[in-house]
């Protein structure tokens, strides 16, 4: 496989731009949890695309993920925490090298980035090279549907296609 984009989705909102990521990459590439982006997978990709939710201004930690799942009401979305959060994912990614892109999803204001910074240093840190600079895409502040990936803003998931579009773009340009 050329390109994993591996996500932690509570609501569907992160899942959502993963899959578009992958979408517009295109050919040799897939969407997973990081339940299914073991470490074989991992080897085997040029391009690792990671994300995920920004909880208390970074990655999600158990006590947000906790959180979360304590707010669910009838009638919205309940949180799904069954996957492994992606900041234990990066604890077990073999080392590089291979390419990488970071990505979040966020409210708006200054409360609201993190999670793709964090992401990056844990990837560089691993000995992946960055291919684009860390991209946010936006959600509403809480829940109103049971539909997942309704809280996401008009218009993110038509950025994450053609971010993915550009990703492979830009891999192609590095050989």
């Amino acid at each position: 496989m050329d390109a994993v984009v591996v996500f932690e989705s509570m609501w569907g909102n992160t899942s959502a731009i993963a899959r578009e990521i992958a979408r517009g990459y295109g050919d040799g590439s897939a969407a997973m949890t990081t339940d299914q982006a073991d470490a074989d997978l991992v080897l085997g990709a040029r391009l690792v695309v990671a994300g995920s939710p920004v909880h208390t201004l970074g990655l999600p930690t158990e006590v947000s993920r906790a959180s979360a799942a304590a707010k669910d009401r009838p009638g919205t979305l309940a949180a799904d925490t069954r996957h492994l959060p992606v900041r234990e994912w990066l604890t077990h990614l073999p080392r590089g090298p291979r390419f990488y892109a970071a990505f979040e999803t966020r409210i708006v204001g200054p409360l609201g980035h993190g999670a793709a910074t964090a992401i990056s240093r844990a990837l560089t840190g691993a000995g992946y090279e960055q291919l684009d600079r860390p991209h946010s895409f936006t959600v509403t502040m809480r829940p109103h549907t049971e539909t997942p990936g309704a809280m996401l803003l008009p218009g993110q998931e038509q950025h994450a296609f053609e971010w993915g579009i550009r990703l492979r773009r830009l891999l192609a340009e590095v050989g």
